[in-house]
């Protein structure tokens, strides 16, 4: 191909580059992302494209199903740490083989990579940058903790 060789007669007008009006609103509304702190709960989705808000009454069965999220990794949180503690107690107080440790110690990283998976879905929750959300994580763990006594760790990251 050469193409030194251009036609002088081919037609160089532009095509017209006017945006499509997309305020027909018979299309679904798509997942607002926001970066920066909002109180705007409409079309915000929740960690999965599927959990879109779309109505006050999603938002408020979202705002208490995150609730009972986060309560729920305060309770598994708890009872992984006294199965952990109870474990290692009987360790102590008796003649242990091995095996039975790495059983231990083996249970322990699954139990702790669940833990570990949980929050990040709840840090991916707080993502959203929605403030209800965020409040919902909050009052959720507070509401866990004081129910199931976490004394031992607050909730972070691992």
């Amino acid at each position: 191909m050469n193409f030194h060789h251009i036609s002088s007669d081919m037609d160089h007008s532009m095509p017209d580059h006017s945006m499509p009006d997309h305020s027909d609103h018979s299309m679904p509304a798509m997942c607002s992302m926001n970066m920066l702190f909002t109180w705007n709960y409409e079309n915000t989705c929740i960690v999965f494209k599927w959990w879109h808000i779309r109505s006050l009454a999603s938002f408020i069965m979202s705002f208490f199903l995150i609730i009972f999220i986060s309560m729920g990794y305060e309770f598994f949180r708890s009872k992984i740490t006294r199965w952990e503690s109870k474990q290692l107690l009987q360790f102590n107080n008796a003649n242990s083989d091995s095996s039975a440790f790495k059983q231990f110690k083996l249970k322990k990283s699954i139990l702790y990579g669940f833990q570990v998976g949980y929050s990040f879905m709840l840090m991916l929750v707080f993502m959203t940058y929605n403030g209800w959300l965020m409040l919902a994580v909050v009052f959720g763990a507070a509401l866990g903790n004081r129910i199931w006594d976490n004394s031992f760790n607050g909730m972070n990251c691992h």
